[in-house]
């Protein structure tokens, strides 16, 4: 969890206690309580925010009973709980978290492990794309910040400012305990993340269709046409 600077009393952190409840949920609320609004101090942003939306929405989390209000961090990776007015808490189970949307768009996301683009493990929520026999497929939306760039010269200012950037691609092959893998929007690295029947596939129908690996319904096409 990467919040927690004490900005202004305004923001003041309280330590929370779980309640002893199997149906709650466990290690995520025990933490501190910060206000919804502290990105903006956080930050001192004049555009954007690091929300995919900025208002709660409706979801299941996990196999629970309650319905919860959730919103989600794309630029820390984080899933935000609503607990009341002006306290919200980040969801920190040490386990996976599966979180399914009720507000309409049918979503569902995995709070999890996964291979970063990078090779080490980083933890986050990916929504969930496709589920077959053969793999599942995830994205990952990400959202960038901006530092102030004080004017100079003839450049004018810009305002600090958070922007959504290229979505990232996972896969999980079917089989045991198969990581998930981040998918290079690089063509030779694509490839190379399948054995070479399957990298061979990719590379026909790529060419052929010339299909986008920063698009999720030619990367359906594509895995479609090596596992179906």
């Amino acid at each position: 969890m990467r919040l927690c600077f004490l900005l202004l009393p305004f923001f003041l952190f309280v330590q929370v206690m779980l309640p002893q409840n199997p149906m709650a949920l466990h290690d995520d609320f025990r933490g501190v309580f910060y206000n919804p609004a502290m990105y903006v101090q956080r930050y001192e942003i004049e555009d954007g925010s690091p929300y995919l939306n900025l208002k709660f929405q409706p979801a299941k989390i996990g196999d629970r009973d309650k319905t919860y209000l959730v919103r989600f961090n794309a630029y820390e990776g984080s899933v935000e709980v609503w607990i009341q007015e002006n306290k919200v808490i980040e969801l920190n189970s040490p386990g996976e978290e599966r979180i399914k949307m009720l507000d309409g768009s049918d979503k569902e996301y995995l709070l999890t492990t996964y291979e970063s683009p990078k090779g080490g493990k980083e933890k986050g929520f990916l929504e969930e794309l496709k589920v077959c026999e053969a793999y599942t497929l995830y994205k990952k939306e990400t959202i960038k910040y901006f530092k102030k760039v004080k004017a100079e010269a003839y450049a004018k200012e810009k305002p600090a400012r958070f922007e959504q950037s290229t979505p990232q691609f996972y896969i999980k092959l079917a089989g045991g305990d198969a990581p998930i893998r981040y998918l290079s929007n690089s063509k030779k690295k694509f490839l190379g993340a399948f054995d070479a029947q399957n990298a061979t596939k990719a590379k026909t129908i790529i060419k052929k269709e010339k299909l986008s690996l920063t698009k999720s319904e030619d990367i359906i096409r594509i895995l479609d046409s090596m596992y179906n």
